[in-house]
């Protein structure tokens, strides 16, 4: 019956109202209360960073109180940084199922190299404030929309963020030469069991030393496992404080696969952060690619991956997830 009422009310006022006006759907009509869509953040956050961006995740909570779906509403956001705007989006991805509540995670991304553009003296700055205002608006059912188009939601957040302006290198990268022993050992394991160990040792030698041995056998035909070591070196050029707890890596040579793992041998100076890299490659990895860097004695190298980094509790609490995917040259 209350139902009813409702919408005879609503009905009604349909009805006075001229094709050019318009207002905001009321609470309640004559003590009933009138069904309502509602948009909550439930999480607000810094999902993750990289060395060139920062991402922002909201959860939205969206409750659509009629038995049928709601066209996508949207989703306007402005972005302050130090009080100067620097962009604004929209997107209409949220979820409005019929009759019920929808969770939806938005993720938003700052590029560094935008927020270098707006703010004076950023190389000084440990952190800066970043004002977030969202506006959420659902558009309501065809048969209301002369009283109401649709509900807003206003939000605003605040948030310190890091910093960030990176230089990163990689120094001291060394192949240790494999003994006669390691050799003999992969021969026995390989399919070509007459090979000379010597001749393999004096090949193997120079290419590590960047010259033009004899070609014994090719080096991907053996599953020699050599060491290898080097120093991933990041300098920060700004005033922010991190500490680096570990690094998950991937390391590429001319595009081709070197070494994975994970290391904490990691030196922490404030400004600069040496994370030190020991692990061991197969010979099988020593395809023309990775051969070239070692003759030309430079390469290519892409580096990805993740390392926990701790900032100042006023940006978070908790180690934030700081990304690698970084690329340049280096000296072998």
């Amino acid at each position: 019956m209350k139902k009813f009422i409702v919408i005879t009310l609503l009905l009604s006022i349909v009805f006075l109202l001229t094709k050019t006006e318009a207002f905001e759907l009321p609470d309640e009509i004559q003590g009933l209360k009138i069904p309502k869509p509602t948009a909550e953040i439930k999480n607000f956050d810094i999902e993750s960073l990289s060395l060139r961006d920062i991402t922002f995740l909201f959860d939205v909570e969206i409750y659509n109180p009629y038995p049928f779906k709601l066209k996508l509403s949207t989703v306007k956001t402005t972005f302050f940084i130090e009080g100067k705007q620097l962009f604004q989006t929209s997107t209409d991805k949220l979820k409005i199922k019929a009759k019920g509540t929808e969770m939806t995670r938005l993720l938003l991304n700052l590029k560094y190299s935008d927020i270098i553009n707006i703010i004076q003296d950023y190389q000084k700055k440990d952190s800066l404030k970043c004002l977030i205002d969202m506006t959420i608006s659902i558009p309501l059912p065809a048969s209301v929309q002369k009283i109401a188009k649709e509900v807003t939601f206003n939000f605003k957040f605040n948030k310190e963020i890091p910093t960030i302006k990176p230089e990163i290198n990689i120094a001291n990268f060394n192949v240790i030469k494999p003994t006669t022993q390691e050799i003999e050992e992969a021969i026995k394991r390989s399919a070509r069991k007459n090979l000379n160990a010597n001749a393999v040792a004096d090949m193997f030698g120079a290419i590590i030393d960047g010259k033009n041995p004899a070609k014994v056998i090719d080096p991907a035909d053996l599953d020699l496992k050599l060491k290898v070591n080097f120093d991933i070196v990041m300098k920060n050029k700004t005033k922010a404080e991190l500490f680096f707890k570990d690094l998950n890596y991937n390391f590429n040579i001319n595009a081709s696969k070197l070494v994975d793992g994970y290391t904490k041998d990691i030196k922490n100076k404030q400004g600069e952060y040496t994370l030190s890299v020991n692990n061991e490659f197969s010979s099988k990895a020593l395809g023309k690619s990775i051969l070239k860097a070692f003759n030309d004695g430079k390469g290519e190298y892409s580096l990805t991956g993740f390392s926990m980094v701790k900032f100042p509790d006023k940006i978070k609490s908790e180690p934030l997830k700081l990304k690698f995917d970084e690329k340049g040259e280096f000296n072998l």
